[in-house]
């Protein structure tokens, strides 16, 4: 209970929401090029980095604790942050066929590569330093 705690206040949940999102963004951007053919077809976009920036610093939202143990209320909000799919139906048929640009998709998915792999690391580095303190032991790896 007590390491759960821990982990609560701790960079971990974040990380996880962020891999959820980039996961989830990494499908729709692999489904957007895989239909960069098909006539009519309208390009997806994952939505979370402007909503988990809301959750963590809309101070309209922020609650008063009475004791430093309390849960924050932006641990809270993390919790709800959800990613979400949209579809990108303003843009008209850039190719001719459908609204999906090749490049950008390209582009868009180097990006979502770089910034899971980012997060990992991090994630990766927080479970060790949450074993170390912990008496574990082991090294980074």
């Amino acid at each position: 209970m007590f390491g759960k705690a821990i982990v609560a206040k701790s960079a971990i949940p974040l990380l996880h929401r962020c891999l959820d999102a980039y996961s989830l963004r990494h499908k729709a951007i692999a489904n957007n090029i895989a239909n960069v053919e098909a006539p009519g077809y309208s390009r997806a976009r994952v939505r979370f980095e402007d909503k988990l920036k809301k959750a963590l610093f809309d101070s309209s939202q922020a609650m008063v604790t009475t004791n430093e143990k309390h849960i924050g209320e932006r641990e809270r909000h993390i919790e709800k942050v959800q990613p979400e799919v949209e579809i990108d139906t303003a843009n008209g048929a850039l190719n001719g066929m459908n609204n999906v640009d090749i490049d950008q998709e390209m582009a868009n998915l180097a990006k979502n590569t770089l910034d899971y792999n980012t997060a990992a690391t991090l994630l990766r580095h927080e479970y060790t330093r949450f074993r170390l303190s912990m008496g574990g032991g082991g090294g980074a790896r």
